[in-house]
């Protein structure tokens, strides 16, 4: 009877034992598939999606294609960055059903890798050349940091890498990875736009060639309906003309050359007055760089005047008749000789300032250098408006009245830092607000149906007309912030669109720009110092703990089965 009463209480002993160790894990094990569930511990909450990320991908109504080419054989840090595209598009997922993602590698099948980088730069979609210093050998990896996304209709790049001057790989690297989530907002924003606010850009007035400003407006063409503006196309119907303005929220307004009557001042102030907005980029002080870059290398700066001054001066600021010279600047590359051995060699070039953002929560948390040639300083005034000082000059700066004579050898002659000693010069300057009309208590030169004196509108202003402007080669434009002479990237174009992005009142995409991510870096330098130590703790520390745990596990038998 006792045999029995064992036997069956040894059987219920196996099925609890058989239950326990393989039915509860399988069942925990299906459970875990359905579930989907991810912590976000970080502090800065960098695998958390925006909420209005999460709006925008829960709005997609048509199945998006995204084809990711940052993959195959990759360095260690772009590795790091793949791990966090997958993680962010797994994080995308989890809020829509429209995705369907490819990681493609652009390498597999490819005849040779000369032809593959012609194929892909051809789709505007060139290689990042890495260089690695593998103890006394240099090598280079090739990759395309791209991605490209496809609504059936249209097909949209979307940058992995973002590069920044100054940068070292692993600054590059962690920059990259804090604007993931930005970019890949950005292309879902363009694609799923179904109406742009227009602007318009102005085209009289000897305002920056088209090719000039070419790449600057094919990079707001997916957010914006531009559109060219003629302020003397009605010059005998200024009420038609202010009457067709007024169909824009914005006036881009870059480089004018040549004055403005007063009437047209007056259409300006009126638009302004009756809630458009304006953009300008205006040069007070004219420099014939013709005559500066040819084989006299001397050029004459003087004072312009667009006729605006005074208009100007009531909205709250002024724009000086001077030139600033920054110690922190950018070179300009020159010949070394006459003859056919000349070496083209980078000089600063005071004249060349590289402004930085001042204000990091509207433009400048994840900003660069911005390239600023021959600004002047804008003074602000006291008014009733709000003045918020976008870039501006180092704190080594020095400012040259004009008329003045400027001549190339000062790039070649060594910079005495002492003669630097005026502080940051404002170059860019937002005013918002209620603006008060110019011509408040004054004779207007012409009648229209409806004169306003005051309301609430926004304005930028910029003393460098350039600054908006691209470098041409062979005919064609190329990207603006890019300086062929020094293979330089400058800021300029990030920094600008978020400026029109401002007065466009497009604040989301801003916000998202804007997200900051703390990233650890590793001292390599440190790494060095002790990397024998650390190598030998790595050997070591393992074997360490298994011998605990094999000497603990043996002593637990010993006092359980001793005896």
């Amino acid at each position: 009877m006792a045999v029995v009463q064992n036997q069956k209480s040894q059987g219920l002993k196996n099925k609890t034992h058989w239950f326990k160790n393989l039915l509860i894990p399988l069942f925990l094990i299906l459970l875990a598939q359905d579930i989907d569930y991810r912590w976000d511990m970080t502090q800065d909450q960098r695998y958390t999606l925006s909420d209005n990320f999460k709006t925008l991908l829960s709005e997609l109504e048509k199945p998006l294609k995204i084809d990711i080419f940052l993959t195959g054989k990759l360095p260690a840090d772009y590795l790091r960055l793949q791990r966090e595209i997958t993680t962010l598009i797994r994080g995308m997922e989890e809020h829509t059903d429209h995705l369907v993602v490819g990681f493609i590698d652009p390498f597999e099948g490819a005849a040779s890798t000369e032809a593959l980088i012609g194929e892909m730069t051809q789709y505007g979609l060139p290689p990042e050349y890495i260089v690695a210093d593998q103890k006394q050998a240099l090598g280079q990896t090739v990759v395309f940091p791209w991605a490209m996304i496809n609504d059936g209709s249209k097909t949209l790049r979307i940058p992995l890498l973002e590069k920044v001057l100054g940068d070292d790989e692993q600054q590059k690297i962690n920059r990259s990875i804090t604007q993931l989530e930005f970019h890949f907002y950005d292309a879902f924003f363009k694609v799923n736009q179904k109406q742009k606010p227009s602007l318009a850009v102005l085209t009289s007035h000897g305002t920056s060639e088209a090719l000039k400003i070419a790449d600057f407006m094919r990079s707001l063409q997916p957010y914006y309906q531009l559109a060219s503006f003629d302020l003397k196309a009605f010059e005998k119907d200024p009420k038609k003309t202010l009457q067709n303005l007024k169909r824009f929220e914005l006036l881009l307004i870059s480089n004018p050359t040549e004055s403005f009557s007063e009437t047209e001042k007056y259409l300006l102030d009126q638009y302004l007055i009756q809630g458009g907005k304006q953009w300008w980029a205006i040069n007070a002080v004219a420099v014939n760089r013709d005559s500066l870059f040819n084989s006299g290398g001397m050029a004459v700066a003087v004072g312009r005047s667009l006729n605006m001054e005074n208009a100007f001066f009531k909205y709250g600021f002024r724009l000086q008749k001077n030139l600033i010279k920054d110690l922190y600047c950018a070179p300009v590359v020159l010949a070394s000789s006459a003859d056919r051995q000349a070496q083209y060699l980078p000089f600063p070039w005071p004249y060349y300032p590289l402004a930085k953002p001042k204000q990091e929560e509207l433009f400048g948390s994840n900003a660069g250098n911005v390239f600023v040639p021959f600004p002047s300083t804008i003074d602000t005034l006291k008014n009733q408006l709000d003045k918020t000082i976008l870039i501006g000059s180092s704190d080594f700066s020095q400012t040259l009245q004009t008329p003045a004579g400027i001549t190339l050898k000062e790039a070649s002659e060594k910079l005495n830092p002492t003669l630097f000693d005026q502080k940051s010069q404002t170059l860019g300057v937002l005013l918002e607000g209620e603006f008060t009309s110019a011509y408040d208590n004054r004779v207007p030169p012409v009648k229209l149906d409806e004169m306003k004196t005051k309301t609430n509108s926004q304005m930028i202003v910029f003393s460098s007309g350039s600054i908006a402007e691209n470098q041409v080669d062979k005919g064609s434009p190329l990207e603006l912030g890019y300086d062929k002479w020094t293979n330089n990237f400058y800021f300029n174009k990030v920094f600008l669109q978020q400026t029109i992005h401002y007065l466009m009142g497009n604040q989301k995409l801003l916000k998202l720009q804007n997200k900051t991510i703390e990233l650890p870096r590793l001292d390599f330098q440190k790494i060095g110092h002790f990397s024998g130590l650390i190598k030998t703790a790595l050997l070591l520390i393992p074997l360490i703990i298994l011998f605990l745990i094999g000497g603990l596990t043996y002593r637990l038998r010993i006092r359980r089965f001793g005896r």
